[in-house]
């Protein structure tokens, strides 16, 4: 039952060298003198869930059992990936010692302040139009197709190796026409045609282009006595630089490198654009949307998400994991919203990441999520994407390697699809109802003595089940060493002082 003396299996009938299958968590309570173990394969190669509640040990549980993971030193766990949303900062003092037991073995600490020299960044130039919808909760009939549209034009014209010069000047030609041709007052046309030829001129349209008329568009464009005089002439002018089969060429694929800014820019240009060639009244349904981007700009998600220096998503996701075995992510610094987005949006990039490689899961990635109720949450409405990334990945990303581990003390707020794809299950002590009988419906190899169970074990204590071992098993999980940063308050010894 307890798989006693089988934990390691030669690497060939040639060598000596040996690779655990098995790996020990903790010591059987009912049995003390034997360790339980769980099957590798079947565990990390599966998604698995923690529950209990706080002060139950589950995070002393994570640590422990990754800790045991890189303590062989002969033919070690070099090959293992392990992302950490570490939500409280508690991680980094438990794995900090890990290169000194093992010196093969090393662990990345990133986090989000702006004074750490390892900050935590995402390129906002990898984020999809999805990824826009779920960070500015767009809505899908107004907002999105400018979102779509913003991420096409920056794109365009902030690509300095595919010029692509007439699709850039038919996207600035078409916009500047339907802002001539809208019911603006002429001093606001006259604006608006100043700041989107300044920002996105091209060497054919820019302001000290020459107009048939002798003048520079600058001069052309100028009020006088609230009217343009010139307008059919720009107008003419323009025209000559519409081409619309230029739009069919697909050459917004390619990744182009851009900071938010120049985003913001993109969208607003984006939302002239639309107006040129749909509503006019699309820049009312997208004022929120305009209103969103800059206070993310000003706020801590406009610092996370910058343009890097990295010219592509493979070179940043190396750069992400590079050598280490543990990228432990403290994001205890942000606020819930922002945590959210980071979150989903690493978890996308990691998945499409792997999407890409050409055998499957030829670099499996184990993505623990701490405090996962905050993330991954029972959600009816997913907004304009259409879908939660966790529940996708849980339902998909098994067979591209890459495997969710969750850490929660409230299983009945997490997703309910996600639970139900977890194939392992190490549940501490759980006192709350709801939470007992969510786990009792949603956790499979579980029964009414069991669940009975969970409200007195103590800490440190859990019901271990799944496909990773032979039968449930109440195990006691040993201290973690070093131990997590998550001890409990000495009250008494606070309280009572000299």
């Amino acid at each position: 039952m307890l798989e006693v003396g089988r934990e390691e299996v030669k690497v060939s009938e040639e060598s000596d060298k040996t690779r655990a299958i098995l790996l020990t968590i903790g010591k059987s309570v009912i049995f003390p003198d034997y360790d339980v173990k769980i099957n590798i394969d079947k565990f990390f190669g599966f998604h698995f869930a923690v529950f209990g509640n706080t002060g139950a040990g589950k995070s002393n549980t994570v640590a422990r059992v990754l800790q045991n993971i890189f303590e062989k030193s002969d033919y070690s766990a070099k090959g293992a990936k392990f992302v950490i949303i570490d939500s409280n900062g508690e991680y980094n003092k438990a794995f900090s010692r890990l290169n000194e037991i093992n010196p093969q073995i090393k662990h990345s600490l990133m986090n989000t302040d702006d004074e750490s020299k390892n900050r935590f960044e995402i390129p906002v130039w990898a984020l999809s139009a999805d990824d826009w919808a779920t960070l500015l909760h767009a809505s899908e009939k107004t907002q999105m197709p400018v979102l779509k549209r913003a991420i096409d034009i920056a794109r365009i014209f902030y690509n300095t190796k595919v010029p692509n010069i007439d699709l850039k000047n038919h996207i600035l030609a078409s916009t500047l026409l339907g802002i001539i041709q809208s019911s603006d007052s002429s001093p606001s046309k006259s604006d608006k045609l100043k700041a989107i030829v300044t920002k996105f001129g091209t060497n054919d349209i820019k302001m000290d282009s020459d107009l048939p008329n002798g003048k520079t568009l600058r001069k052309s464009i100028e009020i006088s006595f609230g009217s343009m005089p010139e307008e059919e002439n720009v107008i003419s002018f323009l025209s000559n630089y519409l081409k619309p089969e230029s739009i069919s060429e697909n050459v917004a694929k390619s990744v182009v490198p851009y900071d938010i800014e120049e985003f913001a820019q993109a969208v607003e240009f984006a939302t002239l654009y639309e107006g040129s060639v749909s509503s006019q009244r699309i820049q009312e349904y997208t004022a929120t949307l305009m209103t969103r981007l800059q206070s993310i700009q000003e706020g801590i998600q406009g610092r996370i998400l910058s343009k890097t220096v990295y010219a592509t998503i493979d070179e940043y996701i190396d750069m992400l994991l590079g050598e280490n075995q543990i990228v432990d992510l403290d994001i205890s610094s942000l606020d819930d919203a922002s945590a959210e987005v980071v979150t989903k949006v690493l978890a996308k990039l990691l998945l499409d990441y792997l999407k890409k490689k050409e055998s499957k899961a030829e670099t499996p990635i184990n993505f623990i999520i701490e405090e996962a109720h905050r993330f991954i949450k029972n959600e009816v409405n997913y907004g304009a994407v259409g879908y939660n990334i966790f529940e996708r990945i849980a339902k998909e990303g098994r067979k591209f390697g890459m495997l969710l581990g969750i850490s929660s003390q409230r299983p009945s707020e997490l997703s309910k699809t996600v639970v139900s794809q977890c194939s392992n299950f190490i549940v501490h002590r759980v006192q709350n109802p709801d939470d007992l009988q969510y786990i009792a419906k949603m956790v499979p190899y579980i029964n009414q003595n069991m669940i009975e169970r969970l409200t007195y074990l103590q800490t440190g204590n859990a019901l271990v089940f799944g496909s990773a071992i032979n039968l449930p098993t109440l195990t006691k999980f040993s201290q973690a060493n070093p131990t997590t940063d998550s001890d409990n308050a000495r009250i008494s010894e606070k309280w009572y002082v000299e």
